[in-house]
């Protein structure tokens, strides 16, 4: 999905087991095994050590580049972005 971050567009994905077909970026993401689910915690995404970090079930990715990929609270989402 496009977002508003300020006067910025960029792209944000919400963290969830979806039968859906995902969005090109979020797949190309779990094609290259930048991100995966952590086999222990299936409510844990995990990324590789280029990017390190995680993110839990109900999290966005907001993706401001193509080495740029930032985790955001859905606390954080609903009060600092507008989807569009």
């Amino acid at each position: 999905m496009q977002v508003k971050m300020g006067e910025r567009i960029v792209k944000a994905w919400q963290v969830k087991h979806d039968e859906a077909p995902l969005e090109e970026w979020v797949q190309h993401l779990f094609d290259q095994k930048i991100c995966f689910w952590n086999p222990r915690d299936n409510e844990q995404l995990r990324f590789s050590l280029m990017f390190g970090g995680a993110a839990r079930l109900g999290d966005y990715l907001i993706y401001l580049g193509k080495s740029d990929i930032k985790v955001i609270s859905e606390k954080r989402f609903n009060k600092e972005f507008t989807i569009l």
